[in-house]
């Protein structure tokens, strides 16, 4: 009988406990708080948890400004599908943090497997597992869910890249094709491209150096276009996104901003030397630095550090790391780039596919898989006792070297603002502290006298407790509404529309409309007239109150530092739960006054244009409406405007009825009906019995539909993702293709299995 020891060694065993202990506090209700977890991550899955529960996928949302087509923003991720099992059965925060954990035991697991594949000791596997799975890269990410959710397949896709590259099976290519469809519906692409590079080059790299017939590098190429049409189903909605919102039409100040320092590379050897600068991660030092510390730390633990340099040393033209010996270097100097040739990364962006991705910067999390990588492959005894000695000395020479760096660059003027003598003092004390252990642990190693479980548990633990003083806030679950003063008051308002203010999405988490959205992506007009108009600097300007009414904004919460006299303060006090989840400006205390403000009742919503006017562009457009607050007429920009109506302009018009996407209209003559929701792609309109047709776009950006003719209009709106049906098809043949190919290997394996056995 195999025991639970022959199916998961113990090296393995080591890291799921090691992870699972050091993220152990997510399974009693301890995680990630503030920050975008509370404010974007767990309100929009909130709207998909409530869509699951009604059969249906949220494709349009309601509850973020005028509306949003929820499903296109890939941080949703409604089409992963532990998604749609753990939303479906569990509390948002439940799932949230269960799947949280359940990723980062997956990114320890997959990369001690693919570590194993590369021919790496068991213990050095665990090593590897442990440096990637708790590295400086996913410390700072922690607060970001697709990263972290990502991350267990870029080691999967490489280990059944490596498979295929090896055996040529067709198996091997159906599998890579799930698991990076699987990643590619879990949106923020830019881990998934690079997953995609790396399954070629290393794959290519297998072909050539075991000589292996070079049809399969295209064989590697096919499998990824099958991933691609698996996840099409996302890929669609999304790509029309960005290219609605400019996405794929960035300045390059834009892509370049967030890259990692240059003179931080002593941070791999000093970890802590970034780390709680005051000011936070948003003081002015990193913004000198042209980045911010929740996008610039490196560091993959000592031993494993010192591990690599073991690692460095190649031990043959045809081992299986030699392409991370060159992707390590090269990823590091895409990460800092920015900083040091420009014009090289501007000529980098011109490629197919980096030119929609910034944060360069986060290059690093490659730099650390493959140092991850190379400390595995560097903890052998194996190793003769000359290299062992060079790797050691190349070692020592770099932690002097980041000493001697640290020292030089602390004494800047921006560097020595955000941190005093004796905590500089305290820092390099610890990683002298580190070092010396490190050191000491390989040598009782390298005699025989410490087995290689002595360097994973040092590992571990000193990556455990760098792992909780990153940039992300732990603390325990914060239930909203019921925990927020603020939030429990508006649950029990009478005729709440949108909230506004500076709460961003939270007050979906308490079953309300936000009118400060926060999603993955810049939202189309008339988002940006609706964010303008709430900007504490215009909290108590008299001229935005026009378009808070017009885009339905009945409240806004503002902390007691933004004065305001555009409505009645309905509530004045104290909220710890916004306090602790709502964006704190820097300089802010932690303590604030929360006020919220009843503003004065908001346009009717539809309402009726009896008159329609062209104008040329948009900021004619815009001063025309703030000059006409009443919003008696609907105005157009000459691209989108619709053809003269076949009959005179109405004199009178009113909404009999309206349920929200169909109602009637009764007017004496062509009118335009206004409604407070974003004009998007795949909205069509139908009345009476009409033909269906695109609703138009009027007054910034806002839905409006054109009524023709006189009497009762029955008005019926829907929403239909443009393309979709198309590639749900696609998706569709595609995984069943993939699962068929796997299914048949399978079975041929097993009665393969089974005819040995008889014959036995």
């Amino acid at each position: 009988m195999r025991t639970t020891r022959d199916l998961i060694p113990v090296p393995c065993l080591a890291v799921i406990l090691a992870v699972g202990v050091t993220l152990g506090g997510l399974l009693v209700g301890y995680e990630p708080v503030g920050g975008d977890p509370d404010r974007m991550y767990r309100p929009i899955k909130v709207e998909l948890a409530a869509a699951l529960h009604q059969g249906r996928l949220p494709f349009w949302s309601e509850r973020f400004g005028l509306g949003v087509p929820l499903v296109a923003d890939s941080h949703v991720a409604a089409f992963y599908p532990p998604n749609l099992v753990f939303y479906r059965i569990l509390d948002v925060s439940t799932a949230y943090r269960l799947l949280m954990w359940f990723h980062y035991l997956l990114i320890g697991i997959a990369t001690y497997l693919y570590a194993k594949g590369l021919s790496i000791t068991p213990w050095g596997s665990a090593v590897a597992a442990l440096s990637f799975t708790l590295c400086g890269f996913q410390t700072i990410h922690s607060s970001h869910e697709p990263f972290y959710h990502v991350m267990p397949f870029l080691p999967l896709c490489l280990l059944l890249a490596d498979r295929y590259a090896t055996t040529g099976r067709t198996f091997w290519t159906a599998l890579l094709a799930l698991a990076w469809g699987a990643q590619l519906t879990l949106g923020h692409f830019q881990i998934q491209m690079w997953t995609a590079v790396l399954v070629l080059v290393t794959g290519f790299w297998r072909i050539a150096s075991e000589r292996r017939p070079w049809g399969r590098g295209l064989g590697l190429a096919l499998a990824l276009a099958w991933g691609a049409a698996i996840a099409a189903v996302q890929l669609g909605p999304t790509w029309e996104l960005a290219k609605v919102v400019g996405q794929t039409r960035r300045s390059f100040a834009d892509l370049a901003f967030y890259s990692y320092p240059p003179a931080h590379w002593a941070e791999l050897a000093i970890p802590s030397l970034f780390r709680g600068l005051r000011g936070g991660s948003e003081a002015p030092y990193w913004f000198s630095q042209q980045t911010t510390g929740f996008e610039a730390c490196l560091f993959v633990g000592t031993v494993p550090l010192i591990l690599a340099f073991f690692g460095l040393i190649g031990s043959g033209k045809r081992d299986a790391l030699t392409p991370w010996r060159w992707i390590v270097p090269a990823s590091f100097a895409l990460a800092t780039m920015p900083r040091w040739w420009p014009l090289g990364y501007a000529s980098l962006l011109q490629l197919p596919g980096p030119g929609y991705f910034r944060c360069p910067a986060r290059y690093t999390a490659i730099t650390s898989f493959g140092l991850a990588l190379l400390a595995g492959r560097g903890l052998d005894r194996a190793f003769s006792n000359r290299r062992f000695r060079i790797g050691l000395t190349l070692a020592a020479f770099f932690a002097l070297a980041s000493l001697v760096w640290a020292l030089v660059w602390t004494t800047r003027p921006a560097f020595r603002s955000g941190l005093d003598d004796a905590a500089l003092a305290a820092r390099l004390g610890l990683a002298a502290l580190t070092w010396t252990l490190g050191f000491l642990v390989l040598g009782l190693w390298r005699r025989g006298r410490l087995g290689p479980w002595g360097l994973v548990l040092l590992t571990a633990l000193e990556m455990g407790a760098l792992y909780h003083v990153g940039t992300t806030q732990w603390g325990w679950s914060v239930p909203l509404p019921a925990s927020s003063p603020v939030l429990t008051f508006l649950s029990r308002e009478p005729g709440v529309g949108r909230v506004g203010g500076a709460l961003d999405n939270l007050p979906v988490r308490g079953g309300l409309t936000t009118a400060t959205p926060y999603v993955g992506f810049p939202l189309p007009p008339p988002h940006d007239l609706l964010k303008a108009s709430q900007s504490p600097r215009n909290a108590d300007d008299p001229a935005v109150l026009p378009w808070l009414q017009r885009f339905g904004v009945t409240h806004a919460v503002w902390d007691g530092s933004v004065p305001t006299s555009l409505g009645e303060t309905v509530f004045l006090g104290n909220d710890p739960a916004l306090d602790l989840l709502a964006y704190r400006p820097a300089g802010a205390p932690e303590r604030r006054l929360w006020r919220v403000v009843r503003l004065p009742s908001p346009l009717p919503t539809p309402r009726v244009a009896l008159h329609a006017l062209v104008v040329a562009d948009r900021r004619t457009l815009i001063d025309g409406l703030s000059r006409q607050p009443n919003d008696d007429a609907a105005w157009y920009l000459a691209a989108d405007a619709p053809p003269e109506p076949r009959t005179p302009r109405a004199r009178s018009a009113r909404v009999l009825r309206w349920t929200g996407r169909s109602g009637e209209v009764e007017h004496d003559g062509s009118c335009d009906l206004i409604l407070d929701r974003m004009a998007y792609p795949g909205w069509t309109v139908q009345t009476n019995d009409g033909p269906e047709r695109p609703v138009l776009s009027a007054n910034g950006g806002l839905q409006v539909v054109r009524l023709d003719g006189s009497g009762t209009s029955q008005v019926r709106l829907r929403f239909r993702p443009t393309g979709f049906v198309v590639a749900a098809v696609v998706s569709l043949i595609a995984t069943l293709a993939a699962v068929a190919v796997v299914g048949f290997a399978l079975v041929r394996r097993s009665a393969g299995s089974g005819k040995r056995l008889e014959g036995d």
